[in-house]
């Protein structure tokens, strides 16, 4: 749904001593509508040997702690890869907010895998949440409209992003953490 700011008169006529006088109040909403995407890499893995591992007990802790670390958003949407790591650190929050996880594979490279999130996030006037790899968590932020940001390092966990996205196409970006 799309939010437009619209002047609204009122107008009421009284009537005072046998004369009309016309009172005009004007009201302008100033609110102006955004979203919030949140873009996180996904919780620690197994180091089993395989190409797509779960989450370790680590891994799984920080997942749930997701949740806490944003009480007060809802999500119309989460965006995970192809690999079990970052669909399953979504999994909580997918959960709580009573939404499914849309999939977007790695297939077509790492481009094309960013533009399609994109693509989905733009298409929603709601609140998202992404989980990205260390590779590509920058450059989804980047895609969006957000300012540069150094890469993950294969080590950096528990990284929050969180970008608010104005109705002027205005991106504001703030970093937490969260988990242990």
């Amino acid at each position: 749904m799309k939010v437009t700011i619209k002047t609204i008169f009122v107008f009421a006529i009284f009537m005072l001593n046998g004369n009309s006088v016309l009172a005009v109040e004007q009201a302008t909403p100033n609110a102006v509508k955004s979203k919030t995407v949140i873009v996180v890499r996904h919780a620690e893995k197994l180091s089993d040997g395989t190409r797509d591992p779960a989450l370790s007990e680590k891994g799984t802790i920080r997942a749930t702690a997701l949740i806490k670390a944003l009480p007060k958003l809802s999500f119309s949407q989460a965006i995970a890869s192809n690999y079990q790591r970052t669909q399953l650190t979504l999994k909580p929050i997918a959960e709580a907010n009573n939404i499914t996880i849309s999939i977007v594979g790695t297939a077509d490279g790492l481009q094309e895998h960013v533009t399609q999130i994109v693509e989905l996030v733009n298409a929603s006037d709601e609140n998202s949440i992404v989980a990205g790899h260390s590779n590509t968590v920058s450059l989804i932020i980047s895609a969006l409209g957000g300012p540069k940001i150094t890469p993950l390092t294969e080590s950096d966990y528990g990284d929050l992003y969180l970008l608010t996205i104005e109705e002027t196409g205005e991106v504001r970006l703030e970093k937490r953490h969260f988990g242990k």
